[in-house]
């Protein structure tokens, strides 16, 4: 396109269209809407658009549910939005498809190298006069000038190209399109065809065609027959033509399909005007992402910071450049109620913020329904007009110049987004702005008429601009409202993502513009969105509600309704008529078939096709002159009356509102009672809807109710003045009493009493005067309140009344706060409350000196608080010489401190404690120990008084020793099976203090345990030899630490071990003999002395140990119990130790006697070894491990060999030896393990040689499986004499009794065995 039709104007700037009105209302101008919409339309409407910005915070929240909010965009392709660009597509477009439907592909030619612009040459042709023009005055050099060729050679290939392309659709759409084209004379005369038929039969015959004959078939324009060999049949009707009778004709039969002109023409008209719906659904967020991708790749920047400018300029280049294929969606005319509205709607507003924003008055989804909206009497819930649409905008997409649906209002808000850019022309302009798109786009009006009410054409603003018609431009951000009037042509497009809603609305200025508009579409054959006719009879039927300015509009606007169609039915007599409600009748079935208008007065049928309808105007198109019928709505004789009656109202409606509007102005001050005359004429001529009579009522509420106020405050003045009056029920200030006045002096009505209030007003004045120069000077308690009490006789609140009380409350505080101070003893919280009320009186002298001093006082108390929390909470803790230092300090400020009672009290706990710890050394120093665990309760006390002990720290060390000893005693003494370490220390037996000292305790326990030790010796040995002899009850078979008899199933499974000091026997696994390597290495049970776990309850440590304890615990400077008791035991062991050594002594001839029998007979009586088994039993009693008793138990040994006849007893804690053999002796090859046939004997041997206990015999098999439980079995190699478990040698219990020589695998030189290898 050439740079004038375009934008490439580089010195051409939008900021040249001027800005359209902007409006800022205050609060209170925004509260109505249309009343203030209608305020400034004279203004306004000179710019055809206006921005209306709400006051400072009003902001309605965002009510649609975004992830919920799903739609499908229209797909905008820029370029295709210019009128100028649409005719180029669509030129192009018809083209290309009616060379295609005539079986010819063409191309486009090359013309010097570069493509010919062919509508270009199609319009330049056109400009010139048409073809045949331009070829008789040789046209053709000039327009290849003007298609800006660089010479006129290419005039006749420029020439031919037309001929060939452009020349037949042209001719085509001239004679079966009606279009007015400049083209030859298309009159087909018989010398025409006879021409065209040589012509065409020439070629033929050159290009040797077989003729082909059609039956039955005639040219549909010559209707001959001959020539079949020049026939063409349609390929979509069937039809026949003559090559030749084609207009323009063809020189040959084509390839492919062919369209005869008729079915050409039809698919030529079948072109849709509209956009396109999108492939893909969106939620709003899914859009918005895709809005701002697109943008920020198209500007190569972040959305947002891409200037408006740029975006502006941008748009409009691709709108005006052809050759840029831009394609952008738009969310457009999606119905709120179908997805949702950004304004909370009543019913789903759940917050007080939605809730206040449901009732705003400009609340779009009820804007077509305020009390001044002409459209609230459309009972239908019509979309886009009453009922919202809701946009949602991307950049570039765009809304094409259109005037509103029956030229009303319309009102966009933006709840959010990037601006939107609008270009609007008032509706003085909008002829001119009609005229000039007809002129640069004919083709597409030629087309379609209605063409600009469709949305999908749009010119550049900077075009209409300079051809002079008045346009104005509007940026509308979030918040913003537009407004659009009537009949003014508006556009635009989106700068990015946003959100707006709009709806239409009419005030009654409106409605004559109404009536125009659907003249006008009745010329366009537009469809109506409402009839008319009806909204006038509605507004009839409702008239009651109506203002002045509405009646007068409608009273008007129906009498050229109600005398156009008492004329047109003038014109259509001696038909049938019949009465038909059209109101019940739906919109689309009463529309006129010729000009598309909605009929409601009445339509012309017929009889034979009744569902086909006409108005008045296009009565004639209706053939069927005796079979007419006209339905009607209302009689003539019904019509004629109906403006009348309107029009009867106005006068006295004039002169009512006149009356209510004088009132209101203060032109008069009439009485209440003529204000309710007023409104009873409202009822009486139905003003009652009215917005005057809502005022006027209001204004009647209002003097009513400050007629009550004035009598009640008359009455309480009055009331006032008797003794012994009631309060009133009620108080107002002066400000309120000021307010009031003032409020009854602007009431546009007169209320009684008003001047006795005044004048009580006045003395309440003069009251103030005094009380105020009295305040200015020095006065006493006493005078304030004479003046306080005079104030309520007024009866109202006055200002001086809280500074009379406050003067007062002053004194009073002065005074108590010098009784306050000469207290000796004031809490502390007294002296903060004093100072806090001060703190509300002015600065006076007397008011600061007291003050001060109590500051002062306060500030010594709360400097001594800040110093005892920081004494208290010091690291080191304060000493309690430092507490009580404190504590003084405190006696001396004369206050109750908070912190003091708690420092008394520490005070106190610390006294307590350290006479508490006099008192256990005292009692140390006498003998008498204190528990570990009292001691450390007296150390827990200590840690949580805050005060630095020195004892504290002394007891902390003692305690830690005290519990490192006992740790490191229990670890050298405790055993298995014991726990407390003064147990095991003290002699057997229950030791009770009885709060004597320990050691006389110790000492007692020690004889009594010899005591019940020989008692238990000799119970053991008779009830052994009873069982010997068979004659044991079985109440005192009860043996071991498990309490079981000999033949349960531990001792079955395992043998018995006799105790060498109490004599009672165990079990071997039940106490472990096995393990007692001592035992395993011996050759008999008589080399081993036992003790069992019973008898021996320590790990028993040397003396040499026990003494390294005790020097260690007194270098610790405890005493402790335990301590006690292993002095006590190791002076035990050194007395034993000493009686011993002499005996010794004296009988170690035993071990070199020859004859030791002799020996014992010369030397040792038995009175002297029963005293030498007395001392063994006393040493074993003793737990310490002592050489005297090794040697005193040999000594014994020796004794009772010589006593007693020498037994061979094999070890009870070894597996029982080889079995007798048959003749009574012990066998020497049988290994076998013991089992539960054996006999007792063999399982368990009563021993009086001594043995020590130890642990578990080990298995001599290197990798020993150490079963487990009470069937472990056990055989013993006859080659090394070693023992090893059955399970570990792979030997069953049963193999192990049929073995009688066994063999170790250490020694077993044989090859193992089949079944070994299982």
């Amino acid at each position: 396109m050439s740079s004038e039709d375009g934008m490439n104007d580089d010195k051409w700037s939008f900021s040249k269209i001027p800005s359209a009105n902007v409006f800022t209302p205050t609060l209170k101008e925004f509260s109505d809407p249309l009343k203030y919409i209608s305020s400034i339309k004279d203004v306004a409407r000179t710019t055809g658009i206006i921005k209306i910005i709400p006051p400072e915070g009003w902001a309605p929240p965002f009510a649609a549910k975004i992830d919920k909010f799903v739609f499908t965009p229209r797909v905008q392709k820029l370029n295709e939005l210019e009128a100028k660009s649409r005719c180029h597509f669509q030129f192009m477009e018809g083209l290309a498809k009616f060379w295609h439907l005539q079986g010819v592909d063409v191309k486009i030619p090359n013309v010097e190298f570069k493509p010919l612009d062919v509508y270009s040459l199609h319009k330049i042709v056109q400009e010139f006069g048409g073809y045949d023009k331009c070829c008789r005055e040789k046209k053709w050099s000039a327009v290849c000038k003007k298609l800006k060729f660089k010479d006129r050679s290419p005039a006749n290939t420029v020439k031919q190209h037309y001929e060939k392309i452009i020349h037949p659709y042209v001719v085509f759409r001239h004679v079966h399109c009606g279009e007015n084209i400049a083209v030859y004379d298309t009159n087909i005369t018989p010398e025409v065809i006879k021409e065209r038929m040589e012509k065409v039969e020439y070629k033929l015959n050159a290009d040797d065609k077989k003729e082909v004959v059609y039956e039955n078939l005639f040219c549909r324009v010559c209707n001959k027959g001959d020539r079949d060999d020049a026939m063409l049949l349609c390929d979509e009707c069937d039809e026949p033509y003559h090559i030749f009778c084609l207009s323009p004709p063809l020189e040959r039969i084509p390839n492919g399909e062919w369209r005869c002109p008729i079915c050409l023409a039809k698919e030529l008209e079948n072109r849709s005007f509209g956009f396109e719906q999108a492939k893909k659904e969106y939620t709003l967020t899914q859009f918005g992402q895709m809005a701002d991708n697109f943008k920020s790749r198209y500007f190569k920047q972040p959305a947002s910071d891409v200037p408006i400018e740029n975006v502006e300029e941008e748009f409009w280049r691709l709108v005006c450049c052809v050759d840029e294929d831009v394609a952008v969606e738009y969310g457009a005319d999606l119905l709120s109620t179908d997805l949702d509205s950004g304004f909370p709607i009543p019913g789903n507003a759940k917050t007080d913020v939605e809730k206040e924003y449901a009732v705003d008055p400009w609340n779009l989804t009820k804007f077509a329904d305020l009390e001044e909206s002409v459209l609230k009497y459309i009972h239908e819930p019509i979309s886009g007009v009453k009922i919202p649409w809701v946009y949602v905008g991307m950049v570039f997409s765009s809304f094409c110049w259109h005037v509103e649906d029956h030229w009303t209002y319309s009102i966009n808000y933006q709840h959010w987004g990037e601006p939107k850019v609008w270009y609007g022309i008032p509706d003085s302009g909008a002829p001119d702005f009609e005229d000039i798109i007809k002129k640069e786009a004919p083709e597409l009006f030629t087309r379609e008429p209605s063409l600009m009410h469709q949305l999908v054409t749009t010119l550049s603003p900077k075009l209409l601009f300079e051809k002079g018609v008045p346009v104005y431009t509007l940026h509308q951000n979030p918040g913003d409202f537009i407004i659009t009037f009537p009949r003014a042509y508006h556009a635009g497009f989106n700068s990015g993502f946003n959100f707006n809603e709009a709806c239409n609305f009419a005030t009654s200025d409106w409605i004559p513009l109404g009536r125009k508009c659907v003249d006008q579409y009745r010329e366009f054959g537009r469809y109506n969105v409402f009839s008319h006719e009806e909204l006038l009879m509605r507004m009839v039927d409702q008239q009651e509600s109506l203002l002045l300015d509405t009646a007068q509009a409608l009273a008007k606007d129906l009498r050229v309704a109600v005398d156009r169609e008492i004329k047109e039915r003038a014109l259509i007599v001696g038909i049938k008529e019949e009465f038909v409600k059209m109101e019940d009748v739906p919109d689309e079935k009463r529309v006129c078939k010729v000009c598309n208008t909605t009929m409601f007065f009445s339509a012309l049928t017929c009889t034979c096709h009744p569902e086909a309808m006409f108005c008045l105007q296009h009565f004639k198109s209706n053939s069927c002159d005796d079979k007419r019928v006209l339905q009607y709505r209302y009689t003539v004789e019904e019509l004629r009356p109906i403006p009348g009656k309107v029009e009867a109202r106005i006068p006295h409606m004039k002169q009512w509102t006149a009356a209510v509007q004088a009132i209101k102005t203060m032109r008069s001050k009439p009485s209440i009672e003529e204000l309710e005359r007023l409104c009873e004429e409202a009822v009486i001529y139905k003003y009652t809807n009215t917005e005057d009579y809502k005022d006027l009522r209001t204004v009647i509420d209002k003097a009513s109710q400050c007629i009550k106020v004035t009598n009640q405050l008359v009455s309480i003045k009055r009331r006032s003045n008797r003794a012994h009056a009631p309060p009133p029920s009620f108080r107002i200030s002066l400000e309120e009493l000021d307010s009031f006045l003032k409020q009854v002096i602007e009431l546009p009505c007169h209320v009684p009493d008003s001047s006795a209030l005044q004048e009580h007003y006045i003395k309440i004045v003069e009251f103030t005067e005094r009380c105020d120069r009295s305040l200015q000077k020095t006065m006493s308690k006493l005078h304030y309140e004479d003046l306080l009490k005079e104030s309520r006789k007024f009866e109202i609140e006055l200002p001086h009344t809280s500074t009379l009380k406050q003067e007062i409350k002053k004194l009073q505080w002065s005074e108590g706060v010098s009784e306050l101070l000469k207290h000796p003893s004031v809490s502390f919280p007294d002296l903060q409350k004093a100072l806090c009320d001060g703190a509300n009186f002015p600065n006076t002298k007397s008011i600061t000196e007291l003050r001060d001093k109590v500051e002062s006082k306060l500030m010594g108390g709360q400097r001594w608080e800040e110093k005892a929390q920081s004494v208290l909470n010091s690291r080191p803790r304060p000493t309690l010489s430092n507490l009580q230092k404190l504590l003084k300090e405190a006696d001396k400020l004369g206050i109750v401190l908070p912190s003091a009672p708690a420092i008394k009290n520490t005070i106190l706990r610390a006294s307590e404690w350290c006479r508490i710890l006099s008192d256990i050394k005292f009692e140390q120093s006498k003998g008498r120990y204190t528990s570990l665990k009292q001691l450390e309760t007296v150390l827990m006390k200590g840690q949580l008084i805050p005060v630095n002990l020195p004892e504290l720290n002394r007891l902390t060390d003692k305690v830690a020793a005290a519990k490192t000893w006992q740790d490191k005693s229990s670890k050298v003494f405790v055993r298995k099976g014991y726990t407390k370490l003064l147990e095991v220390l003290s002699p057997r037996g229950s030791l009770t203090t009885e709060n004597r000292p320990l050691e006389e305790c110790l000492r007692e326990s020690t004889a009594k345990e010899f005591t019940d030790m020989r008692a238990r010796r000799t119970a053991n040995m008779l009830r052994t030899e009873q069982e010997e002899r068979g004659v044991i009850n079985e109440d005192d078979n009860v043996y071991c630490i498990c309490r079981r008899g000999w033949n349960s199933p531990k001792g079955v499974d395992g043998a018995m071990t006799q105790c060498d000091l109490c004599y009672d026997w165990f079990h071997n696994k039940c106490v472990s003999i096995s393990k007692n390597k001592d035992m395993k290495n011996s050759e008999t049970m008589k080399d081993v002395k036992y003790l069992c776990p019973l008898c021996q309850r320590t790990k028993r440590p040397t003396v040499e140990q026990a003494l390294g304890l005790l020097i260690s615990l007194r270098q610790a400077g405890v005493s402790l119990p335990e301590g006690v008791a292993l002095n006590f035991l190791i002076e035990r062991a050194m007395e034993w130790q000493e009686k011993v050594r002499p005996l010794v002594n004296r009988y170690k001839g035993i071990y070199t006697a020859t004859d030791k029998q002799s020996y014992v007979d010369q030397h040792i009586s038995s009175k002297e070894r029963t005293q030498i088994e007395e001392l063994m039993i006393k040493g074993d009693l003793i737990e310490l491990s002592m050489e005297e008793t090794t040697t005193l138990w040999n000594l014994l040994n020796n004794v009772d060999e010589c006593v007693v006849p020498e037994q061979k007893k094999k070890p009870a804690s070894r597996p029982p030896s080889k079995p007798a053999s048959p003749n009574g002796s012990a066998g020497s090859g049988s290994k076998r393990r013991k089992t539960p046939s054996d006999e007792k004997t063999k399982i368990r041997k009563k021993r009086k040689d001594r043995q020590s206990h130890n642990t578990d015999e080990l298995c001599s098999f290197q990798t020993c499986l150490r079963p487990e439980g009470a069937q472990v079995g056990w055989i013993q190699c006859d080659k090394c004499e070693k023992w090893y478990h059955l399970e570990c040698v792979s030997i069953s219990h049963a193999e192990a009794e049929q073995i009688d020589d066994y063999t170790c695998p250490y020694h077993d030189t044989s090859p193992p065995a089949a079944a070994a290898a299982d």
